[in-house]
């Protein structure tokens, strides 16, 4: 779209992020809702230039583009009939905690345009794991998610649960979702919930994911279950964590925002932290690994991918980037290594 999505965007920036950010979602639900609409929003993204070449396999699931929406966006699965129409190759809604939660005090959403960044304190604000899933189960029984379109669901644990009970709210939301998400994230590394990401170390990561694991054990089809961490998470302390962690899960995602007071920077200025955590990630685990954090660029997917990142997310690029950025992505990224399997 260039000159005319910039133009736009400028137009946009001039009124409060989270006011826009709510106007979007509500836009892109009722333009979806009908046939026009949707085929309006696949070319918008350019959509047709996902070719069959374009695709790839991992934990036994079709990705129509490695290129995929990150969490944060679609808080509460109101988009999913939407999401696959926007250029993505996969999607992931959320964080969802097992109650409904409001979040924290406006304002708790803004951008940094001159670096391209975005400010957020939002604190899991979501309706909830019964709501969330039941829109997940409605459209998936409507079809309105392609076989080729994985939609992961993010979860969160509530303000009010203590780090002791942590467990049992990562417990609750897994339950409901294993069978029905096609990939599910422990998400500790927020920061804008209060002590939150003291939940990253070893002996507490692994009193959350082995119930979990236990319950996904008694239910069919495998749900892949990956970890989310924080960016600030490096050197002896990553590798002590994948090393206790790595034979628990199918996936990483590196990484959440970088820490701020309050809240979490995205876009910019994680882009070389972030990609430095990849890396770093690859060389001490042989599963799948999702880079996320600061892919402003359709060369940043690239080098991410080319480095060994077996999917990218992107949510600061969409904003900045506009409607056709996950489909330029998902070209360049894949342009050097084809379609993996």
């Amino acid at each position: 779209m260039g000159r005319g999505w910039e133009f736009l965007r400028t137009a946009l920036f001039q009124f409060d992020a989270e006011s826009i950010h709510e106007a979007t979602v509500n836009g892109l639900e009722r333009i979806a809702g009908v046939g026009w609409g949707r085929a309006l929003l696949r070319r918008m993204s350019r959509q047709d230039l996902l070719t069959p070449a374009l695709r790839t396999r991992i934990w036994d699931l079709d990705f129509r583009s490695v290129v995929g929406l990150a969490a944060g966006f679609d808080k509460n699965g109101r988009l999913l009939r939407a999401l696959p129409h926007l250029g993505f190759g996969f999607a992931e809604i959320g964080s969802v905690t097992p109650l409904p939660q409001s979040g924290n005090t406006r304002p708790r959403l803004a951008r940094n345009p001159a670096e391209q960044a975005i400010w957020n304190a939002m604190g899991f604000n979501n309706d909830g794991v019964e709501a969330v899933a039941r829109r997940l189960e409605h459209a998936r029984h409507s079809g309105w998610i392609p076989v080729d379109f994985p939609v992961g669901v993010n979860l969160g644990k509530n303000k009010d649960t203590s780090n002791e009970e942590a467990f049992r709210d990562y417990l609750a939301g897994a339950s409901r979702f294993l069978g029905l998400a096609d990939y599910l994230v422990v998400n500790v590394s927020s920061p804008n919930t209060a002590g939150l990401r003291a939940l990253q170390q070893p002996s507490e990561l692994i009193k959350i994911l082995e119930p979990v694991l236990s319950v996904r054990a008694s239910k069919a089809p495998r749900t892949p279950v990956l970890l989310k961490l924080a960016p600030e998470i490096a050197g002896e302390a990553l590798a002590e964590l994948i090393h206790a962690l790595d034979p628990l899960l199918d996936g990483w995602i590196f990484t959440n925002t970088l820490q701020a007071s309050p809240g979490g920077i995205s876009g910019g200025p994680l882009a070389l932290l972030s990609r430095e955590r990849t890396f770093q990630a690859i060389a001490l685990t042989r599963k799948p690994i999702v880079s996320c954090g600061g892919i402003l660029t359709p060369d940043e997917a690239r080098v991410r991918v080319n480095g060994g990142a077996r999917l990218v997310q992107t949510y600061s690029g969409y904003v900045y980037g506009g409607p056709e950025f996950p489909v330029r992505c998902g070209l360049i990224a894949t342009s050097e290594r084809g379609a993996s399997s």
